[in-house]
């Protein structure tokens, strides 16, 4: 296992900050990214499986915006150097960084789900 894995993958702060702390703001956008990020991750997990490198960088590069938005940790470099060098990059690499991308999405999306369940239920 990696010793970099985090217990949080998003980052409220950035949420409350642009939401200026409105709750209904807040929920909004958690649900956007519920809505969103669970498909994106879907088709991101058959390209990969497809070794479909044009696609891993499409699906990265309309992702990139809500995981920034959100604060997604230590996505911005590896998302950058796929959508920079999906084409030249061995196989074996982008597989490790496509892979660690998803388990940080599969975390996010969960941490959005206890979010939205604790706070707003």
């Amino acid at each position: 296992m990696n010793a970099e894995r985090h217990k949080t993958f998003i980052n409220l702060k950035n949420i409350v900050s642009i939401s200026r702390g409105d709750s209904g703001r807040m929920l909004k956008y958690l649900k956007q990214f519920q809505e969103l990020i669970p498909e994106r991750l879907e088709q991101l997990k058959d390209a990969l499986a497809e070794n479909d490198r044009r696609q891993i960088r499409q699906i990265l590069h309309k992702m990139s915006p809500q995981l920034q938005f959100f604060g997604i940790q230590d996505v911005v470099n590896p998302i950058q150097r796929l959508e920079m060098e999906y084409e030249s990059m061995p196989l074996f690499e982008l597989n490790v960084l496509v892979n660690d991308l998803i388990y940080k999405l599969e975390g996010a999306i969960s941490e959005v789900t206890k979010t939205i369940q604790t706070q707003f239920e």
